[in-house]
């Protein structure tokens, strides 16, 4: 890492798109955050040998991110994932993923600008953004923060939801990680760690059957650091699949070796949703003059059991009155030197 620095904050406004580009940074590490949709749009990291690059794909431009249909680092809410019919109990949600809801809806969290507020200490630089969500159709208003806090080795994602109407939150984060650094090799150098036993069984139409299938002796499991090359070429239409966390941390460890980065996630969230991004061969042009291709990133979504509100057995989302729930996921960087 880095000499730390004091740390900065930098704002950059495009006035085209109204989109602010919030940069935290402190010698060690940067990250760079927008209004629109509460983004986690860049993670500059060094590797082994000091080197600082991106490790998130960004899209290029204002108006790529405005009409990002993809979800690029965006925040995803009220609840991410599919609900299955659109329906909970007697409301109805946007049917905007064939008959199904996904990621919020057209109007959910990631396609709203929020407001912000940028703090510095002399250990580190946050920006705190806040939405009133009176648009997505769920029941509210949802009130809802996400802090972003930028450390030396780390950034650390907190949210806290509060409504006036009985509601359901299950938020997460949607960037997509490469830490070889500027997106230059695709993702299957990487090795991936989950602490999970357990995944979600699908349907044809990626929906949870309410059933729960161990990982292991199936090309489903990372116990143990694997090389995602060994999984992809197995799996013909990749990963898209939700594991459900125990109860260690970090819960999962991403590490590219060739750079000697390593992420290690923390969070006290029920799962992740571990997405490849095979076949995603869509005409998107990233930062760093790279174009968007099938396993160019990696989504590693903490969150809750999707469709939890038709399996009641996964667990609840519903957000009372005068509660308050409060999520929290840490992207951890380490460096791992040649031994």
């Amino acid at each position: 890492m880095g000499k730390p620095l004091s740390p900065i904050v930098s704002v950059h406004h495009d006035p085209q798109t109204k989109i602010d580009f919030i940069t935290l940074s402190n010698g060690c590490l940067s990250a760079t955050f927008l209004n629109f949709g509460a983004r986690f749009y860049a993670f500059f990291a060094p590797d082994k040998y000091g080197k600082s690059e991106n490790i998130c794909l960004s899209l290029a431009t204002p108006q790529d991110i405005l009409n990002d249909p993809a979800q690029f680092g965006a925040f995803i809410g009220p609840v991410a994932g599919r609900i299955k019919e659109a329906q909970w109990q007697d409301v109805h949600l946007e049917k905007n993923h064939g008959s199904h809801h996904i990621h919020g809806g057209s109007q959910g969290w990631s396609n709203q600008f929020w407001e912000y507020a940028v703090t510095t200490t002399d250990e580190h630089a946050e920006v705190t953004f806040s939405l009133n969500d009176e648009c997505s159709g769920y029941p509210g208003p949802i009130a809802v923060t996400t802090t972003y806090t930028l450390t030396t080795k780390a950034v650390i994602m907190k949210t806290t939801c509060t409504t006036k109407k009985k509601t359901i939150v299950n938020p997460t984060n949607h960037v997509y990680f490469n830490l070889s650094g500027n997106a230059k090799e695709d993702i299957t150098k990487h090795q991936l760690q989950i602490q999970a036993a357990e995944r979600l069984e699908l349907d044809g139409e990626q929906l949870p059957t309410g059933k729960m299938l161990p990982v292991k002796g199936t090309g489903y499991d990372f116990q143990e650091p694997t090389f995602l090359d060994e999984v992809l070429t197995t799996l013909e239409n990749g990963l898209d699949d939700a594991y459900c966390l125990k109860q260690i941390q970090p819960a999962i460890v991403l590490t590219h070796p060739t750079s000697g980065r390593q992420l290690r996630i923390h969070t006290n969230r029920q799962a992740v949703v571990v997405f490849s991004t095979t076949g995603f061969d869509l005409p998107l042009p990233l930062s760093e003059q790279q174009t968007m291709r099938s396993q160019l990133g990696i989504a590693l979504e903490t969150q809750e059991l999707p469709d939890v509100v038709n399996h009641p057995h996964f667990g609840a989302i519903e957000l009372l009155p005068g509660e308050q729930k409060v999520f929290q996921t840490t992207y951890e960087i380490e460096l791992q030197h040649d031994q």
